[in-house]
């Protein structure tokens, strides 16, 4: 019987913190520990409950002191990698308990880049197989602020993690292609692209007479709100039967404080659970999706975008800009429009008018697989810990 690789996994966004990065994460991770066995290292999150979330691995919390917390809590600081830089001392010294040569490799997966500091400590001090995942823009990354002296570490310590790495994930080529650029040696060589994955689920709620319109995620990196607002109150004040939910984050309700007011008819509530989350998703009628005007914007991979998928709900793109978020929304039957208040509202009346008619495309959801995804990554991790094999996996 052959021996089952062993993997630490080291992130700082994971249930339940309220991102989706923190879900994508989790939904990876479980199905990645069908394959291999894995200890995932995490922050405790002092201030949040414990998650209800069922997981098949072990699980070590590191307990952040207070300080460290309270300092968190600031708006995002420009320091670099980035603010979470604070936690590197307390798993530094939670690293040093633990037996990190009885592993097989390492990886480190967060939408913070920091955590890659502490993988590339464990490959120079042991030589373990390290895989280091990104899912956004490091150095240059065009929705941070510019700060000189911040931006000449980030670019010195993304330099050193993609030159010691023995693996890099992206959940897009475009996101490796910009990566590559930066750096001297051809990271290609040793990139996969694993993108974010998705669990189904079985037995959809039927859609009620009420059509609900859901938004859930962060409005940030130049993402433009106030004409979906504009928009979606019109809609409501012709259908009778139409109502609205934005689901965001805590920074919302302290930066849009006009917004909740002069757009009553619109309810704004806070990030949701992770079941009550994908309860709401199931029982919307259509999904909004506000995407990056710039060009940018093809850098990133909205990761609610695969939950939307399995939700099997027609979905409303509203950007400029060819993102991969808009190719795979008009692949399963969706909408794009322009983020002009005339162009949402009739594509909103046109999905509700043809709602009926919708339908989802199967293939495209089921190769998003979070089952799938992960045994693409699994095969990819046996061949950097058996370098004899063959080269990783680009397709």
């Amino acid at each position: 019987m052959k021996k089952r690789l062993r993997g630490l996994i080291i992130t700082y966004c994971y249930p339940p913190y309220n991102s989706p990065e923190s879900y994508v994460t989790y939904k990876l991770l479980n199905s990645l520990s069908s394959f291999c066995d894995i200890t995932l290292l995490k922050p405790s999150y002092n201030n949040l409950k414990r998650s209800k979330l069922k997981n098949n691995f072990h699980t070590i919390d590191v307990k952040i002191p207070y300080l460290i917390d309270y300092l968190l809590n600031f708006k995002r600081l420009p320091i670099r990698p980035d603010r979470f830089i604070f936690y590197f001392p307390v798993f530094k010294k939670e690293l040093s308990k633990i037996k990190i040569l009885d592993y097989d490799f390492v990886m480190t997966r967060s939408q913070f880049h920091s955590t890659h500091l502490l993988g590339l400590f464990l490959k120079k001090k042991y030589g373990i197989k390290w895989l280091a995942h990104f899912s956004d823009p490091w150095h240059k990354n065009p929705v941070q602020r510019h700060v000189p002296i911040f931006d000449s570490l980030s670019r010195y310590w993304q330099n050193i993690v993609l030159k010691n790495t023995d693996m890099n994930t992206f959940p897009l080529n475009n996101l490796m292609n910009f990566f590559n650029r930066q750096v001297a040696i051809n990271i290609k060589k040793k990139s996969v692209t694993i993108p974010h994955s998705l669990v189904e689920f079985k037995n959809k709620p039927k859609l009620s007479k009420t059509f609900v319109i859901r938004y859930f995620g962060k409005i940030y990196a130049g993402r433009k709100i106030k004409n979906s607002l504009i928009a979606l109150t019109n809609i409501i004040k012709k259908y009778d039967r139409v109502k609205v939910e934005f689901f965001v984050d805590q920074d919302f309700f302290v930066n849009y404080k006009n917004f909740i007011n002069n757009f009553d008819k619109i309810k704004f509530l806070k990030y949701l659970e992770f079941d009550k989350y994908f309860k709401k998703l199931n029982q919307s009628s259509i999904l909004i999706l506000i995407d990056i005007d710039e060009e940018y914007g093809n850098l990133f991979f909205q990761s609610k975008l695969v939950d939307y998928l399995q939700a099997q709900r027609p979905i409303l793109h509203i950007g400029r800009s060819k993102t991969y978020n808009k190719k795979i929304i008009i692949e399963n039957n969706g909408i794009s429009c322009f983020n002009d208040p005339i162009q949402i509202y009739n594509s909103i009346e046109y999905i509700i008018k043809n709602i009926q008619k919708f339908k989802y495309n199967k293939s495209l959801i089921n190769s998003f697989s979070s089952k799938k995804v992960a045994l693409k990554l699994f095969q990819n991790i046996k061949k950097i810990v058996n370098p004899n094999n063959s080269s990783l996996l680009k397709e």
